[in-house]
């Protein structure tokens, strides 16, 4: 007695397997993963020189200080100043000092945009001596 079967060799497999598709994926995943910090760490860059033109000496009188504490307020020479006078007030010391300097201090666990707001008040003052005051490692 012959037995028959219900399926026959030469019908189409109604499941795919889709291990060795996953596999293929997972090691090209983590080729990607290990290659791709030593692509951006390999960039080597000649940078450019300056020459450090001399700066003439600066009258104390002639320098402003800013200072932003922690919690954002800025003083003036040590007297409390508001942002949007602080651009009036520099202005006005331009006026009777042409070489005015300004020395920003501000606490490092400051926002970047506040400073950036007081370079800008700053700049619209038209003073163009500004430098960050920071302390040596």
């Amino acid at each position: 007695m012959k037995r028959y079967s219900q399926r026959s060799g030469h019908t189409a497999m109604a499941e795919l397997n889709v291990t060795p598709l996953l596999d293929l994926a997972f090691v090209l995943l983590i080729i990607f993963i290990i290659t791709t910090p030593l692509l951006e760490s390999s960039v080597t860059l000649n940078l450019p020189t300056a020459t450090e033109r001399p700066t003439p000496p600066v009258d104390p009188k002639s320098i402003r200080t800013v200072n932003i504490t922690r919690t954002g307020q800025i003083f003036l020479n040590d007297k409390p100043v508001a942002l949007s006078m602080l651009e009036q007030e520099l202005a006005a010391f331009r006026e009777t000092t042409p070489d005015a300097a300004v020395i920003v201090r501000g606490d490092k666990s400051l926002p970047y945009q506040q400073v950036v707001d007081v370079y800008d008040a700053i700049q619209r003052a038209k003073i163009e001596r500004m430098s960050l005051d920071t302390v040596a490692p």
